[in-house]
């Protein structure tokens, strides 16, 4: 079940393991805060783009008992995902595919899903890169970009159907722009700041819906530390429930 240089962590609050990687992939926090920001309904079909170790689907299926798939493109994240899967017995639950999102149409049909969740690259291809190659395709544009992520997104989602996505702040307003011309409109947003006292936010995260025309929901601000530098409550409460 473990390979060399791979560790298990605990998902606390999903009472969950998880296989993780210093070399090929760990998890941030951004990705937690992803699932917390999601929206589930009793019936919702759901798929993760950019799944990386599969730490969103194994957060969201504790949240409800629908299948959900998985989409990743680095075949050794695939790898650790499916063992993951196995280890918290979730194989009847979840299935990650290895496929690059840019065929997505040769993966899944059109208008498949109610909800769509992506965690994807942050930076633009030129900005620094000084990481190791699976860190530098999860963070970076090198194999896909923001306008394709958003292009598969667009084919995968029902009429009315819920993207959610983290994204660095100081891209939002890229973000938006994008979700928009494609056809979504944002409806939720929550900036994300590494504390009180800092000067400007780290993440955003987003929800959009396909053809609506609801107005956005600005939510408080989420600030992952107290002034003392201690988790905050919202965070703790994120972590351990």
């Amino acid at each position: 079940m473990i390979k060399p240089h791979e560790r298990i962590d605990e998902l606390f609050r999903e009472n969950m393991k998880i296989i993780q990687s210093r070399e090929v992939f760990s998890y941030s926090v951004d990705a937690l805060l992803l699932a917390d920001f999601v929206t589930l309904r009793k019936r919702d079909s759901i798929i993760d783009l950019c799944s990386g170790n599969g730490v969103i689907p194994l957060l969201l299926s504790h949240r409800t008992d629908q299948p959900i798939e998985g989409l990743e493109i680095q075949a050794p994240l695939v790898d650790m995902a499916k063992r993951s899967i196995a280890l918290n017995e979730k194989e009847d639950q979840i299935n990650i595919v290895e496929g690059d999102l840019n065929d997505i149409k040769a993966y899944f049909p059109h208008s498949s899903f109610d909800v769509i969740t992506v965690n994807p690259p942050y930076f633009t291809p030129d900005q620094p890169l000084k990481i190791r190659d699976a860190h530098a395709y999860a963070r970076h544009e090198l194999l896909t970009t923001l306008e394709q992520v958003v292009s598969a997104c667009k084919h995968l989602v029902k009429n009315k159907g819920r993207l959610f996505m983290v994204h660095r702040a100081e891209r939002s307003m890229e973000v938006i722009h994008t979700l928009m011309q494609a056809g979504f409109r944002v409806t939720r947003t929550q900036y994300v700041y590494n504390a009180p006292k800092s000067d400007s936010a780290l993440f955003v995260l987003i929800e959009a819906v396909y053809h609506s025309k609801a107005y956005v929901k600005v939510l408080p601000a989420f600030y992952i530390y107290d002034n003392n530098s201690e988790y905050s409550k919202e965070m703790l409460e994120v972590y351990y429930g």
